[in-house]
């Protein structure tokens, strides 16, 4: 039954055959339309006849294939090319006047706002601190407005023994000005 089928088709159905699990061989070999039998020969004969691919003066094409190492001739007019393909690069042509300029341009401008970031930051914890003391020096101040307007507005005991007494101050202008 083997014969039927062309070189081209075993090789195919080898290849396959080798990534397939052998206990899955006969289900391959029949949706394939050949028998196991076929599928495990031309397996064989590609796993023998393998190597001869790979001989090396041998086939036609192996003289086109060079070894590692091998010195390669390249012709070409394009000098530049034959340049790059000689030190394995590609020559850039960097012009470092401008590469320079925006290396320290750039530069500089981190450095500057850098510093103005930190001057702001400076800026705006002072301008915090101030305004914190303020508002704590401003309820200082009101609080003794109020406990200066209380001592005012009240009667009170300066010095019992000498006989001094604190009367409202409304109180003592009103006597002042009956006298």
């Amino acid at each position: 039954m083997s014969t039927k089928q062309s070189a081209e088709f075993k090789a195919k159905i080898a290849l396959e055959a080798i990534a397939v699990p052998s206990g899955e061989l006969d289900n391959f070999a029949q949706s394939k339309g050949v028998t196991k039998e076929e599928v495990m020969e031309w397996v064989k004969a590609l796993k023998e006849s393998s190597s001869e691919i790979f001989s090396s003066s041998d086939s036609g094409h192996a003289s086109h294939h060079h070894a590692v190492g091998e010195h390669v001739e390249l012709k070409t007019e394009d000098e530049e090319l034959a340049a790059a393909v000689g030190h394995g690069v590609h020559n850039d042509d960097l012009d470092y006047k401008r590469l320079f300029f925006w290396t320290v341009t750039g530069t500089a401008l981190v450095i500057v706002i850098v510093v103005w970031l930190i001057q702001f930051s400076q800026d705006a914890y002072f301008d915090a601190q101030l305004e914190a003391s303020v508002n704590s020096e401003f309820s200082s101040v009101k609080e003794l407005k109020a406990k200066d307007a209380e001592t005012l507005n009240s009667f009170g005991v300066v010095d019992a023994e000498n006989g001094i007494y604190r009367i409202p101050i409304d109180e003592a202008i009103n006597k002042i000005a009956e006298n």
